[in-house]
């Protein structure tokens, strides 16, 4: 099983996990290929975390990443140019600036945090120190010890971005746990069917073995905007109708800043706008390969 390997700052660790977030998207790296990289140093430059605006400091001792299962691959990209636009030390060579080994940069568009990652802490001559853990998406984030981490709050997963899951002829917001032999569904609300419980997410849970499924899909939203391609992430309804949270996914640091669009992360660019604003919205269902539902 392969994993990504990103780097979070303090800033971005209390968010997704005092937050509660379960979504991830910026440069990674495949772990294993970085399995060298044992210093705050190796990491500054192996995640190229020295870029414009950057709050990661140097002088902290430790860098914090994120371990996790490679999602689909319609998600991850090599960060090659000329098409891949950013700022160094991105070099665009799809490759790491760093003289401890070849290490592959990939990007990742913003998608669900799958099951079981796992959040480090890596200090110079010391052992590694497990902050967290992401467990799915009905229960969240687990804090390890004395991490510092404010512990998880209540959150609403988004409805668009996530796997979800039809048993008993409704949809719910899913997982699969238990080694892919069961899904873990996940309800903003009770239900009001035998066998769910509160999380302190607060979300409603309930484990059913994966042949009581009878679909399993990840939505995937896109549009344009501007002139620029996007991914629709969230859904909400303001005061004159629908908005739209966008994330880009054209990869151009320069078109990206000319829109004004929010900076979350090198290569990481965001905003939200009035639905009635986008154009070619189209809605498509990814499936993994190794299951097949037939309803």
């Amino acid at each position: 099983m392969t994993f990504f390997q990103k780097a979070l700052n303090p800033t971005q660790v209390e968010f997704l996990v005092g937050g509660n977030r379960d979504t991830v998207s910026g440069f990674v790296v495949n772990a294993g290929d970085a399995v060298n990289a044992r210093t705050p140093e190796d990491l500054f430059e192996v995640h190229g975390l020295d870029f414009p605006g950057t709050l990661w400091d140097r002088s902290a001792g430790y860098v914090d990443v994120l371990r996790f299962q490679v999602p689909l691959s319609i998600h991850v990209h090599d960060a090659v140019g000329p098409e891949f636009v950013d700022r160094p030390p991105f070099t665009g060579t799809g490759f790491a600036d760093w003289s401890g080994g070849v290490v592959p940069v990939y990007f990742l568009d913003e998608c669900a945090i799958p099951p079981g990652a796992e959040l480090w802490r890596i200090r110079a001559g010391a052992p590694e120190e497990l902050l967290a853990v992401y467990f799915e998406v009905a229960t969240g984030w687990g804090v390890a010890g004395t991490s510092g981490i404010s512990r998880p709050g209540v959150h609403t997963p988004s409805h668009i971005l996530g796997w979800s899951a039809v048993w008993r002829d409704q949809v719910f917001r899913a997982d699969l746990v238990d080694e892919g032999r069961g899904v873990e569904l996940a309800a903003t609300s009770d239900p009001g069917v035998e066998g769910f419980e509160q999380t302190p997410k607060g979300c409603w849970r309930r484990t059913v073995g994966v042949g009581e499924i009878q679909d399993f899909y990840e939505l995937l939203a896109t549009c344009s905007w501007q002139g620029e391609p996007f991914r629709i992430t969230d859904v909400a309804q303001g005061e004159e109708g629908q908005v739209y949270r966008l994330f880009y996914t054209g990869h151009n640091a320069d078109r990206a800043e000319a829109l004004g669009l929010n900076k979350a992360d090198a290569g990481v660019y965001w905003t939200v706008v009035p639905a009635s604003q986008v154009q070619d919205v189209q809605v498509a269902q990814n499936r993994l390969p190794s299951l097949a539902f037939r309803g």
